[in-house]
Formats: C-alpha cells, structure tokens, sequence
C-alpha cells in the first residue's frame, strides 16, 4: 500500500500538469479569439478559423492521414464526430478544455495554522 504522503505528492503533480496544460491552452484560445476579432474587424464579418484549417494549413499530408487511420484502423462512425469538431472555431476547441481544466486542477488554499 502507497503511503498517504506519496499518494498526495502525486496527485499534487497531476493537478499541477493540469493546471499548466489548461493555461497553455487558454493561451492558445485566447490567441485564436484575438485572431478572429482582428479578422472581424480587417474584413467587416465573422470567418471563423477552425482547428481543421489550421492543421491544414500547417501539414495537409497529416490530416489526411489522420483520416485514414480513423476510418481505416480505429473506428469509421468515429470520422464525422472528428471531422465536426474540427470544424468548430479553435478559440472554442481550446476555450472548453482550458476552463474545464483549470476548474478542476486549480491550486487549492494551504490549509494549517498561520
């Protein structure tokens, strides 16, 4: 049996990557949102920027592989759950996660005496 003490070291550190990955992620919703209100406003309307056209436009041959792998290896029904997702605006694809994350694995206050 794992003492307590180590049992709460290690969730401390699961918490602690939590919360790190949901600012990284917040960082990058938020980066995406001011990219689009800067869109907004250069062009006069809302072109939203998804996760599927920036992953395009970084490597193509990977998406398309990606494709491949889900309808081919893992599960086809999986594709168009996938394909929906990646078409939603990145700000939101990263915003959802980021906030669930640094709800869930905030710093919680020390208890003790002072």
């Amino acid at each position: 049996m794992v003492p307590a003490a180590r049992r709460w070291r290690g969730i401390w550190r699961v918490r602690r990557f939590g919360f790190g990955l949901g600012l990284v992620l917040g960082v990058a919703a938020a980066a995406c949102l001011v990219a689009q209100l800067l869109s907004l406003v250069a062009q006069g309307r809302y072109v939203p920027v998804s996760p599927g056209s920036i992953w395009y436009a970084v490597h193509a041959n990977s998406l398309v592989g990606f494709q491949s792998l889900v309808e081919q290896r893992l599960w086809p029904a999986l594709w168009p759950w996938l394909l929906a997702l990646l078409q939603l605006p990145a700000w939101l694809v990263a915003g959802v996660p980021a906030a669930l994350l640094l709800l869930a694995c905030r710093p919680r206050p020390q208890r003790g005496f002072r």
